[in-house]
């Protein structure tokens, strides 16, 4: 995976003409999955994803000292909620670019991307106690065992 950077010299727009390119399945993308075969993924796992692609075509002024902007804390995957959302935002993203070429990434950015990015840097989000160049380990929510005559009265015991 190029980032838009690289590409034809130092020309961003060919650079994110290429990315683009890759992505969306034009000349020099993954083929296409054959019947009975799961489609090919553009992105190997979630970290490749975050590094290879968000945090490349994501604009977001981030937060430093008194400057405004979002939260971001580069150790994303040290925080469970922000690895199962950026997770969940991958597989959202390999899926809609297969089932849904035409509009698919419109709906992935209105309907997956802005929700979740708002929940993991918005004040109480897992990125709040973060920064730029700082990590602060995640503080699970407290919370004690259910009683058992609380459990039995849901329809699945």
């Amino acid at each position: 995976m190029t980032s838009p950077a690289s590409g034809t010299g130092s020309d961003p727009v060919a650079g994110l003409t290429e990315l683009l390119d890759q992505l969306t399945g034009t000349p020099g993308a993954a083929a296409p999955a054959q019947e009975g075969q799961a489609p090919e993924l553009v992105f190997r796992d979630v970290d490749q994803f975050v590094s290879g692609y968000l945090a490349l075509v994501l604009e977001r002024r981030v937060a430093s000292g008194p400057t405004p902007g979002i939260t971001w804390c580069p150790r994303w995957w040290a925080h469970p909620e922000a690895l199962s959302r950026l997770y969940a935002l991958w597989r959202a993203w390999e899926a809609l670019r297969i089932t849904d070429p035409h509009t698919g990434m419109s709906i992935w950015w209105r309907d997956h991307l802005d929700p979740h990015l708002a929940a993991l840097t918005g004040d109480a989000g897992p990125f709040s106690r973060c920064g730029a160049d700082r990590h602060r380990e995640p503080e699970p929510l407290r919370v004690e065992p259910a009683p058992a005559e609380v459990l039995a009265q849901l329809p699945d015991v």
